[in-house]
Parts: structure tokens; C-alpha cells; sequence
């Protein structure tokens, strides 16, 4: 049977209870009075997402409770903010129980530095398909940065975890001079006038930096939101900071997803689809996207993650269907049942309402 998750979104739309069931109403807005009117049995629902303009029963509360249903209140950017639980602990609790013991140990760090590791191999791969396009000086500067990437990964995998800390601490300078060397390269790549100089983030400074930052903001909600669905706690993670003032978990796993969204940015900047002209000026200096530069960002990145991947044929899942898989397939390593083999089809159904 499929997993559900209700994402109950629709103006009005209403989450009850009816004959032991879960029963959602979206109204009529016409007046007409054509309401619509959906059932679901409760131990086939893993989650709930409750968006803004919407509302539930308390039956429908205790519901989920009974049957370990996670219940998720979304603000109006459709990002977690509340979560429900009853006194008795949620199915999820045993994830976070397990996300929290391995935080500061080898085995929890090797997750961490096996996502930096993937982050890395998927640079190394739009790196060499970047450098088809390209002859001369270009391709000299593509082929320095891909050895430097390549030993850095050697290093990265043949790092010692014994000391978790030390290791942890080793683990994040060698990753930040990896990005380093690939920002500068992909600002060598650019048009002259829209080169930058490495990152700034809180303000941008440049259009490069305004995009991305932006642009891992959408790539930031949406990981975020699939980690609470698939049972995951965004805070207890074990390689950036402390587990109790940051999302350190939503750091570790967004890291292999980064290139993704690197090459949206890259592509509208190479192609100058991207330009000063989507920029406005902060009053303390510094630069933002304005409306037209968010508007055109935020359908590209969206139209990416929607792109089926090159393989898997028949079975191939998008780029944003792949990390709720890979989320879902993380929670098994972490509850030790790895030989629950996930149906290469992705039986998962996310009902909007």
C-alpha cells in the first residue's frame, strides 16, 4: 500500500474526522456548492501538511496522534514551522533519537562526508561536460580545477573519523577550499562583466551571488520541507555547528544537491538571460534580486528540479522526486533496515487538497 502524504493546501479546505477516517473538504468558492469531499484510512497516512488558510479538527489531531501521523503546520512560504505531537511520542522520535546519538561520532561524520563526497563527483561531472563546449584557455582552467577536485575528494575519502572533531573540523576546510577553487573557476567562465570575486552572501555583492543565494533559498525550503515529511529532524545533524541552534541536519544533506542549482545559475548567467538589469541596490550597500530577476530564478530552478534524470529509463524519478527518495532511503540506513529495498518504481503518493 502506498505511503500518503496529505498536503491540504486549497483556500478553505478542511481536515476532519468521519467513521474513523481521515476526511478532507476543499469548499465550493463559486457558491455553487459543489464541494469536494476525499477519505483516508489513517495507518496508510505518514504525514500531514497543514498550509496556511486551512484548518483540522481536533479529532482529526488526536487521529494523527493514535496513529503516529506527523502533523506539520506550513507558514505562508509553505516551510515547516509548527510541529504536533501528543504526550505520546510520534513515530518519528526513534529517527530523532538515532539522528542525536550519532551526533560528534565516526559514524554520523562518514553520512556527512559521504554527501560532500557526492557533491564533489557531481562538480566533476558538469565540469567535463562543460569543457566539450570549450578550447583554448578555458578548457587549461576547467582541467586545473577538476585535479584539484579530484585530490581533494581523495583526501576527503581517506580521511580518518577516529577523532570525530578533529575530523569534522578537517572535513570543512578541505570542502571549503574545494568550493574555492570551483567558484573561481565558474567566475572565469563568465562574460567578463558579470565575474565575481568568491562568495558574499549577507549582502550579495554581486549578480552571480544575488542568484545564488536566492536560489538555494528555494532549494533550502523545499529539502527542508522533505525532510520533516520523510520523519527527519532538520536540527540534529552531524558535521555543521550545534545540533541545538541550526538546522545542521538540512546543512549536511542539502550538500549534494548544491551543483544542481549551481548550474541554473551558471546557465542564465553564461547565456546573459541573466542580468544587472534583475538587480536592485540595498541602501547599505550591497545588491537583491528585484521582481523580475526572482520571477525568472524561481521558475528555473523549479523547472530543474522537475527534469526527469538522464537515467533510470522507464523508473527515472526528477531531480526533486530523487532527494525524498534518498531522504526515505537515509531513514532505513539510520534505523538499520537497509534490506528494505525502496520499489525502484518510487511507490509514494502526495495528495494536494
Amino acid at each position: 500500500m502506498q505511503e500518503q502524504i496529505l498536503s491540504i493546501k486549497s483556500f478553505g479546505a478542511r481536515l476532519r474526522v468521519k467513521d474513523g477516517l481521515f476526511e478532507v473538504t476543499v469548499p465550493d468558492m463559486s457558491g455553487a456548492g459543489e464541494h469536494r469531499t476525499q477519505q483516508f484510512v489513517p495507518h496508510t497516512v505518514q504525514t500531514i501538511l497543514l498550509h496556511r488558510h486551512t484548518s483540522a479538527s481536533s479529532d482529526a489531531m488526536l487521529l494523527a496522534e493514535q496513529n503516529a501521523v506527523n502533523f506539520l503546520i506550513l507558514d505562508e512560504r509553505s516551510s515547516p514551522t509548527l510541529f504536533l505531537a501528543g504526550l505520546t511520542p510520534p513515530g518519528s522520535i526513534e529517527i530523532w533519537k538515532r539522528q542525536i546519538a550519532l551526533h560528534g561520532t565516526p559514524e554520523g561524520l562518514g553520512f556527512a562526508r559521504d554527501w560532500l563526497c557526492i557533491k564533489i563527483q557531481r562538480k566533476l561531472k558538469w565540469l567535463s561536460k562543460l569543457k566539450r563546449y570549450r578550447e583554448g584557455e578555458p578548457v587549461r582552467i576547467i582541467q586545473d580545477c577538476e585535479k584539484a577536485l579530484q585530490e581533494l575528494l581523495l583526501r576527503m575519502k581517506a580521511l580518518p573519523l577516529r577523532d570525530a572533531a578533529k575530523a569534522a573540523e578537517s572535513l570543512r576546510g578541505l570542502e571549503g577550499s574545494g568550493q574555492r577553487t570551483y567558484l573561481q573557476t565558474l567566475s572565469a567562465l563568465l562574460p567578463p562583466h558579470l565575474r565575481f570575486d568568491g562568495r558574499s552572501k549577507r549582502p550579495s555583492i554581486d549578480l552571480f551571488n544575488a542568484m545564488l543565494n536566492y536560489a538555494y533559498g528555494i532549494l533550502y525550503g523545499w529539502v527542508e520541507k522533505i525532510l520533516w515529511k520523510t520523519g527527519l529532524n532538520p536540527y540534529f545533524g552531524f558535521l555543521h555547528g550545534d545540533t541545538r541552534k541550526q538546522k545542521n541536519m538540512l546543512y549536511d544533506f542539502i550538500e549534494p544537491y548544491r551543483p544542481w542549482v549551481d548550474k541554473v545559475v551558471f546557465n542564465l548567467c553564461a547565456r546573459k538571460e541573466a542580468s544587472t538589469q534583475h538587480l536592485s541596490e540595498l541602501s547599505g550597500g550591497g545588491v537583491w534580486l528585484n521582481e523580475d530577476g526572482t520571477s525568472m530564478l524561481t521558475k528555473a530552478v523549479n523547472e530543474r528540479l522537475d527534469e526527469k534524470k538522464e537515467s533510470g529509463g522507464e523508473n527515472a524519478r526528477s531531480f526533486r522526486q530523487s532527494i525524498e527518495y534518498d531522504a526515505r532511503a537515509f531513514v532505513r540506513r539510520l534505523l538499520g533496515r537497509e534490506d528494505q529495498v525502496p520499489d525502484p518504481a518510487f511507490v509514494h503518493a502526495t495528495l494536494e487538497m
